[in-house]
């Protein structure tokens, strides 16, 4: 991991760096790709303040601290916030992965259950253009004892609209009038 210190009013000493040195490699443990660790200490007046900014793929996590006694505790107080960041980020990344693959898993079971649908329908086989004929429902009946199919499609004459008659199990025929 490559860590640079800035240092604003104060001087970055070897014991700063050591400090932070050993701790900020441990946040690979949450974001194992860091690309870069950005540590700036400053002093304003009688305050310390420590910044570090953790750079990785996708993510940049920001902590601040500030202390009036020394940086040290400025520089643990910016770790621990930029450390609950990288966590917060690892379990979320975590999190939406988990779902992704539930939803992945249950469009697969999806596509199964219809591609099986589709087996079990029955296909449009024939298409046919038609001009139903005006007549009256009993010459419907007569036409449709003369023909094979098991329904005949027709204009009714009294009516003026689309009917349908059909040969029923029993022997007789129904009449179908669309109500629309």
């Amino acid at each position: 991991m490559d860590i640079r210190f800035t240092g604003q009013n104060l001087r970055v000493t070897s014991g700063m760096k050591e400090h932070l040195e050993e701790r900020l490699p441990k946040l690979e443990k949450y974001a194992p790709r860091i690309v870069e660790s950005h540590v700036f200490l400053k002093k304003v007046k009688y305050l310390f303040v420590a910044e570090i900014t953790v750079l990785t793929k996708d993510f940049r996590a920001f902590g601040k601290g500030s202390s009036k006694d020394n940086i040290f505790t400025a520089m643990d107080e910016a770790y621990n916030r930029t450390l609950k960041q990288l966590k917060k980020y690892c379990a979320r990344k975590k999190n939406h992965h988990q779902k992704e693959g539930r939803s992945l898993l249950r469009a697969a079971q999806m596509g199964e259950a219809e591609s099986e649908l589709e087996a079990k329908r029955p296909k449009l086989v024939r298409t046919e253009d038609f001009a139903p004929k005006p007549m009256s429902a009993e010459e419907a009946s007569l036409q449709l004892r003369l023909v094979k199919e098991s329904f005949l499609v027709f204009l009714n004459s009294s009516t003026d609209r689309v009917n349908v008659i059909y040969k029923r199990k029993d022997g007789n025929h129904g009449l179908i009038e669309p109500q629309f």
